[in-house]
């Protein structure tokens, strides 16, 4: 009996015998940077299972986190301004960080000035000049409620780094999960084929 085997390659893959689509690994990690979870299910026969489940519930958590810490810190910034304007008489208007950083860190701009030139500092001294960046906290309870509440709001700008790295990490670890996923899925769907005869065939379909 005359043995002839015979190996078919797809490339790129071919539809299997029933017809399906065949698996991009590529695709599926495109799809989990897109939306964690899609590539997962993408790979799965574009049925939802438990682990691209997994990945997008994570992602929803992360995203709310971030949406909660944004405004956390949106609302404890409009405090301290407001609270610097009621209780130190500074105009907040143009006013950027280093501002709201040295205010924090000063009863007034006379105790900033002369801090800055007991350092020799003329250059940071003359910061106040303009009576638009003075400012004297009426008490002490006052200067320490303001610094109380930015730091809180430093505290959730924090939190909102920190969920921005971790929605990257998810997509990053979810798309390589679906790669490998995908990959061996497509490896799966290898099909060993036999035909009876006076001739013997064997077909590997990948």
């Amino acid at each position: 009996m005359r043995i002839l085997i015979v190996l078919v390659f797809f490339l790129p893959l071919a539809a299997d015998s029933a017809g399906q689509a065949p698996l991009r690994p590529a695709k599926a990690a495109a799809y989990s940077i897109a939306l964690p979870g899609l590539g997962h299910r993408y790979a799965n026969g574009n049925k939802w299972n438990r682990r691209a489940a997994l990945f997008v519930i994570a992602d929803a958590v992360l995203l709310a986190g971030l949406v909660t810490s944004e405004w956390q810190r949106g609302q404890l910034v409009q405090s301290y301004q407001s609270w610097a304007a009621s209780y130190a008489g500074v105009s907040t208007a143009g006013k950027d960080r280093r501002f709201y950083v040295t205010i924090g860190n000063h009863l007034s701009s006379g105790d900033y000035r002369e801090a800055q030139l007991r350092s020799r500092r003329v250059d940071l001294a003359s910061y106040v000049d303009d009576p638009a960046f003075q400012w004297a906290w009426t008490s002490e309870r006052d200067f320490q409620r303001y610094r109380d509440l930015r730091g809180d709001a430093e505290s959730w700008g924090q939190r909102r780094g920190s969920f921005v790295a971790a929605l990257v990490a998810n997509r990053l670890i979810a798309s390589v999960s679906a790669l490998l996923t995908a990959r061996r899925e497509r490896e799966s769907m290898l099909h060993i084929g036999v035909t009876p005869g006076p001739t013997l065939k064997l077909a590997l379909a990948l």
